[in-house]
C-alpha cells in the first residue's frame, strides 16, 4: 500500500466507523517498528512527529526514513506533524515530505487562532498537505482537564473561516496521564460533529493514553476518526527497558545497549498493537491512492529540496487521483 494522503485515511475511516492511530515518535528506529506491527494486523496508521521532539529528530531526516519504510509496506501509513507551535514549523515539515501537519494555536486567543491557522492551511493546500487545527483548551498532567473545552459554534466557525482538513477538539481528553478517571463530554463531540457537517473536515483525539476501550469506541461512533497516542507508548517502553535492566545488571558487550533497545520498541509496538483492537482498525487495510507511485519520489527532501509532492501544482485537486473537496 505505501504512502498515502491523511485525508484520504481519514475518509476511510469514517465511512468504515473506525479510528486510526496517530503514533507519535521519538526515534528513527520507531517509524519502521511501527510499520511492521500494522502490517502484522492489517491495520492503517499515521507515523507522528511530535513537534516538541524536533531537537532529537529532525523533520528531514524523519521523512526521509518514514517515507522509506512506507514505500514498501503492506498497509496504508502516512506521515504526520502533530502540535506545530510555528507557522514555520508547518512549513519545515510540508517542505520535508510530510502529508499533513498540525498548527497548534489553541493557546492564542480566537481571531489570532484563526488568523494564522488559516495562513497554515493555505500554505499546506498549495503543496498538497493536509493541515490539521485545534480549538479549546486541553489538560495536561500539571493542568486540570476541566478547562474550557471546545464550544461547538465557535468550532463551527473556525472550520469555515479557516478551512482546516482536521479540527482536534477539547471535550474532557488530557495530554499525558490523567488525575483520576477521564471523562469525556460526549453529548459536547456530538454538538461538534454536528456543527462541522457541512464542512469537509474530520475529526481527531488528542490526549488517547488512558482513556477506556469503551470511551475509545463511543467516541468513534461520534465521528472521531484520528486518536493521537504517546504517553502510554512511552511508559511501557520504560517499563520493558527497567525490566531488562534489573535482569542484565552488569555490562557484557556493546551490543547491551542495542537489545535494551528493542525491548523499548517493543514496548511501544506492544501498545500500538492493543490500540488497533480498541480502535477497530484492525483488518482494514482498504487500498488507497499510493502517493510514492503516483509521484516519483525525490531521495533529497529538506527545506532547499521539497518532496516531489510539495513541489506538484496539482497534488490536491487535480492530480491523477485526488478529487476535489
Amino acid at each position: 500500500m505505501a504512502l498515502v494522503k491523511t485525508t484520504d485515511m481519514l475518509a476511510a475511516c469514517l465511512r468504515g466507523k473506525y479510528a486510526v492511530g496517530a503514533f507519535n515518535i521519538n526515534g528513527l528506529d520507531q517509524p519502521k517498528a511501527l510499520i511492521a506491527a500494522a502490517e502484522k494486523v492489517g491495520s492503517p496508521l499515521i507515523v507522528v512527529e511530535p513537534g516538541v521532539i524536533e531537537k532529537y529528530v529532525d523533520f528531514e531526516d524523519f521523512a526521509l526514513v518514514t517515507r522509506r519504510a512506507a514505500r514498501d509496506a503492506g498497509v496504508p501509513v502516512s506521515i504526520h506533524l502533530s502540535h506545530g507551535l510555528s507557522l514555520e514549523q508547518c512549513e519545515r515539515a510540508v517542505l520535508a515530505g510530510f502529508t499533513s501537519v498540525m498548527y497548534d494555536g489553541s493557546k492564542l486567543p480566537f481571531e489570532e487562532n484563526i488568523a494564522n491557522t488559516k495562513k497554515a492551511v493555505e500554505f499546506g493546500h498549495a503543496h498538497g498537505v493536509a493541515v490539521e487545527g485545534e480549538l479549546g483548551a486541553l489538560g495536561s498532567s500539571f493542568v486540570d482537564i476541566t478547562e474550557t473545552m471546545t464550544d461547538p459554534e465557535k468550532a463551527r466557525e473556525f472550520v469555515e473561516r479557516t478551512g482546516v482538513d482536521i479540527l482536534a477538539v477539547s471535550i474532557g481528553n488530557s495530554h499525558g496521564f490523567y488525575k483520576g478517571t477521564p471523562h469525556l463530554d460526549f453529548e459536547r463531540l456530538s454538538e461538534i460533529r454536528k456543527a462541522i457537517e457541512p464542512f469537509p473536515c474530520y475529526l481527531t483525539l488528542h490526549g488517547g493514553s488512558g482513556i477506556s476501550e469503551e470511551h475509545f469506541k463511543r467516541a468513534i461512533e461520534e465521528g472521531i476518526t484520528k486518536v493521537c497516542i504517546y504517553t502510554e507508548m512511552c511508559s511501557k517502553g520504560r517499563e520493558r527497558a527497567i525490566r531488562w535492566y534489573g535482569e542484565h545488571p552488569d555490562y557484557t558487550g556493546n551490543y547491551d545497549t542495542c537489545d535494551m533497545t528493542a525491548e523499548i520498541l517493543a514496548g511501544f509496538v506492544e501498545y500500538e498493537l492493543r490500540c488497533t483492537e480498541m480502535f477497530m482498525s484492525a483488518g482494514r487495510d482498504e487500498k488507497l491512492p499510493d502517493l510514492l507511485n503516483a509521484i516519483p519520489e525525490n531521495t533529497c527532501p529538506g527545506p532547499d529540496f521539497p518532496s516531489q509532492p510539495a513541489l506538484n501544482p496539482n497534488f490536491r485537486n487535480e492530480g491523477k487521483f485526488w478529487d476535489k473537496f
